[in-house]
């Protein structure tokens, strides 16, 4: 029985990506033959099904076609990493590095991460994915992406955490406001008012929760999984909502706003760079978490990350 080799492995995550394998055929420049007996000798080595070949549907994978992919995708990278290595030597980082980063956090992490890196490192391919932490961190976990930024109290049993900074939960009020001159807010003192919450999963049951936990009932009005959408919403007086923001950070989201810290006891939150458990980090994910920890560090230091 063979070994299993790279090729079988390139052409398996090509399948995925693809979802038919005469699409991965022309992604990797072979014959369909060729590809369909690739995985067929990988689905005979590892002694399981990869693959559920549907008509209606192209090609999906099973459980263990899913675990493998995610697999798969960083030995690649390792190897492409090495092959580069031994080709130019350690000075110069290249490849590819896919960030996840949840919405309301873009603003802060993408565009400062990606100019280091087209500053810094030009060979690194540089791309990003916004979305919601349970999406980021399954697209992390199958492989897709290299490391996602998601909220601490968001992240799931498989990742590894690695904390960047506290973040303080903020009451949003139009600056008009009586209450906008005030330090601080209680949920009380907003209760009658109609709540315009941030829908992005899972923000609104956490924002929820917290006011329940404070005996408040919100009055919730609309949702939206914009932030512009919400932040306009308020400015208009229509509403209150509720943001995660940066200790220091004076900005707000939007103009004809004010943002108040909540006054209720909260739990603690941080915003967090994680990656798959039990995973070997490549120089560009090493990289992007020392650029952040550095971005997010008052004094600039930077520390290893812990794992």
């Amino acid at each position: 029985m063979s070994d299993i080799t790279l090729r079988q492995l390139e052409y398996f995550v090509a399948i995925i990506d693809t979802g038919s394998v005469t699409a991965a055929s022309r992604q990797v420049n072979v014959t369909q033959a060729t590809v369909s007996m690739a995985i067929g000798q990988l689905e005979k080595r590892l002694g399981t099904d990869l693959l559920i070949r549907n008509r209606a549907k192209g090609v999906v994978p099973t459980r263990a076609g899913r675990e493998l992919s995610a697999r798969a995708r960083q030995i690649l990278a390792m190897t492409a990493d090495l092959e580069h290595s031994a080709t130019v030597g350690d000075t110069e980082m290249s490849g590819p590095l896919e960030i996840g980063c949840v919405s309301s956090l873009s603003p802060h992490v993408v565009p400062p991460l990606a100019a280091h890196f087209e500053r810094e490192h030009p060979q690194v391919t540089f791309n990003y994915q916004e979305g919601s932490a349970g999406d980021l961190q399954a697209a992390l976990i199958n492989g897709v992406l290299d490391i996602a930024v998601v909220f601490s109290r968001q992240t799931i049993d498989a990742v590894e955490p690695i904390e960047l900074t506290e973040v303080v939960l903020k009451i949003m009020l139009p600056s008009s406001h009586p209450l906008g001159d005030r330090p601080e807010i209680s949920f009380s003192e907003v209760a009658h008012e109609s709540a315009i919450l941030i829908d992005i999963p899972p923000s609104r049951d956490r924002s929820i929760e917290f006011m329940r936990a404070a005996g408040v009932e919100p009055r919730i009005k609309w949702t939206s999984a914009n932030l512009a959408t919400v932040t306009a919403l308020v400015a208009s007086g229509l509403g209150y909502s509720l943001r995660y923001s940066l200790p220091d950070e004076t900005s707000t989201p939007g103009p004809g706003i004010v943002e108040i810290p909540v006054a209720d006891a909260i739990p603690r939150n941080a915003i967090s760079a994680v990656i798959p458990r039990g995973i070997r980090p490549s120089r560009r994910m090493d990289e992007a978490v020392w650029f952040l920890r550095k971005l997010f560090t008052k004094d600039g230091t930077v520390t290893d990350w812990g794992l």
